[in-house]
């Protein structure tokens, strides 16, 4: 339910252009390489919408399955906004390192040892991974199977991910470069 909650109102802020509730600070998206999957998908399901409704011959099901078709519609635009609505953030304090409305991590500049640009491809495209090390944990926010930037702590730290302390935190950003630009400035 949390996560159906989740769509929708990243659907509504999306739509009717909300601000972000991250605060102020510079924002660096992540959805470039997702945004044609997400458009290919609602393309099929809007040619989709009509040509289920001429092969289905009963009119209850037709019914139905529009509900549904509209709905899924619905859902993939919802999922598009979500990972619009929620960029990365660097902020002063720290940064904020975001996965649509499933991941907000917080981490602040005291902590960051280092930040580097590294694109790295994974052996899986899960969204959030973990990895045991010898020295410790690191948190991967995953962005089509890869990630580009890596944040290096002083310490093992929490950053309100599912899983912790880490050591560090690799993500994806579209301008990685500009992102890591950003944070060294207000690193050190």
């Amino acid at each position: 339910m949390t996560y159906e909650r989740g769509v929708w109102v990243s659907l509504f802020r999306w739509v009717f252009r909300r601000p972000d509730p991250a605060g102020p600070g510079a924002r660096f998206g992540y959805s470039a390489v997702t945004t044609p999957v997400f458009i290919a998908f609602i393309a099929v399901s809007i040619v989709e919408i009509p040509i289920l409704h001429f092969l289905l011959p009963w009119r209850t099901v037709q019914v139905v399955a529009f509900v549904v078709s509209v709905w899924g519609l619905l859902w993939m635009v919802g999922l598009l906004g979500a990972v619009r609505i929620h960029p990365h953030v660097v902020q002063t304090e720290g940064v904020r390192i975001r996965s649509g409305f499933t991941v907000d991590a917080f981490v602040p500049w005291s902590a960051v040892a280092a930040v580097r640009t590294r694109n790295r491809p994974l052996e899986s495209s899960k969204g959030v991974q973990f990895e045991e090390t010898a020295d410790g944990l690191i948190g991967k926010v995953v962005v089509l199977g890869q990630t580009n930037v890596e944040l290096v702590f002083t310490a093992p730290i929490e950053v309100g991910m599912a899983r912790g302390p880490l050591i560090e935190l690799h993500l994806w950003a579209d301008d990685p470069a500009e992102l890591a630009a950003a944070t060294r400035v207000l690193v050190g």
